[in-house]
């Protein structure tokens, strides 16, 4: 592989720890506001069973899309654009959809667990009594009946995050685990080729 150098005409290449919190906190709040109205969707309509998969599988779509087709298609979700950082090659090229479909892998992974344990869930209670709570009270619920599953999970999720953050903190390129699965490096937008500077 060959990687861009560390620093270019006395300018650091590779995009550090905070403005890669940064741009994940704008995508954070981007999700919320598209998924918002799937929320309350669901408390409005959350007696029907079906009807509440379904929005749980397209809300997964939707956010796991946004993330993949975005990297693939732009080098960065709105978050990044808006920072000023790209995900590339380690040459600096483009990235493609095999690239950005593996740096997704894992976090696709744990969310289709969740998924996949809600939807075990809400076959193993009293659907009616479920449907009358709010979003929030549902949620937990759910997560209450398939507690072993969850609990395996979200400590997975949580070891996930924290080795992201540890390997972006002690590489001098600032590469998340994701950034190794997927062969990509994040970047400063103006030493990124042909990802639309």
């Amino acid at each position: 592989m060959n990687f861009l150098p560390l620093e270019i005409d006395g300018i650091k290449v590779y995009a550090g720890f905070w403005k890669r919190f940064c741009a994940s906190f704008i995508d954070v709040l981007i999700i919320i506001g598209v998924t918002f109205p799937l929320m309350k969707t669901l408390d409005l309509y959350g007696s029907d069973r079906s009807l509440t998969i379904v929005l749980s599988v397209f809300r997964f779509l939707l956010v796991h899309m946004y993330t993949v087709y975005l990297h693939a298609r732009f080098g960065g979700t709105f978050g990044k654009l808006a920072v000023g950082i790209r995900v590339t090659r380690p040459d600096g090229n483009r990235i493609g959809w095999n690239q950005a479909w593996r740096r997704s892998s894992v976090d696709i992974a744990i969310a289709l667990l969740v998924l996949v344990s809600e939807v075990w869930a809400m076959f193993q209670v009293d659907w009616t009594q479920v449907a009358a709570l709010g979003s929030d009270e549902r949620t937990t619920r759910l997560r209450e009946v398939s507690q072993l599953w969850y609990r395996a999970i979200d400590i997975f999720h949580d070891v996930w995050i924290y080795s992201e953050v540890f390997v972006v903190l002690l590489n001098r390129r600032k590469r998340a685990l994701h950034d190794f699965i997927g062969g990509t490096v994040v970047i400063k937008k103006q030493f990124a080729e042909g990802t639309g500077k």
